[in-house]
């Protein structure tokens, strides 16, 4: 399967259940599964499908923007709305320099399922890619991106 990455932008405080909705959606759209099927986490807390091992998922919610990518191996993904960055980890970095980096180190680890600590630690993957333009006023990375990356953008769930 491609790798594909659904979007959308909602309210504040709801991006958590977005995220899921675009799942559900993806999964019906992509593999024809009606219901979302049970989701377990594995020891860094990678979620996966047990029922469906194939089928390799990740989600990130920022500030009312939601993203879900699915693929055929393991993909991470993450999203950040655009805003000033905190000072103690940028230094003189604007915003968009900031965030690049910062969804890129995020989406490198969730795809290796290595947990939030890791996130010091982690170098760019030279794999990921930021999808531009792809959420107004948001930066979006997915990891691998070596290949083809169908975007959706929702306008309601």
């Amino acid at each position: 399967m491609e790798l594909v990455v659904y979007g959308a932008v909602g309210p504040k405080e709801s991006e958590r259940e977005l995220a899921y909705r675009l799942l559900e959606l993806a999964l019906q759209r992509e593999y024809g599964l009606e219901s979302l099927p049970e989701i377990r986490r594995a020891a860094g807390g990678k979620p996966y499908f047990p029922q469906y091992p194939h089928i390799h998922f990740n989600l990130s919610h920022s500030r009312g923007a939601a993203v879900c990518a699915l693929s055929g191996e393991p993909v991470g993904v993450d999203v950040e709305l655009l805003r000033p960055p905190p000072r103690r980890l940028a230094g003189e970095m604007g915003a968009e320099e900031f965030f690049r980096l910062w969804t890129a180190k995020e989406a490198a680890v969730k795809r290796r399922g290595l947990g939030i600590a890791a996130l010091r630690r982690q170098e760019p993957d030279g794999q990921c890619r930021c999808l531009e333009d792809f959420l107004p006023g948001c930066v979006v990375t997915v990891c691998p991106a070596d290949g083809p990356v169908r975007t959706v953008s929702i306008a309601s769930v």
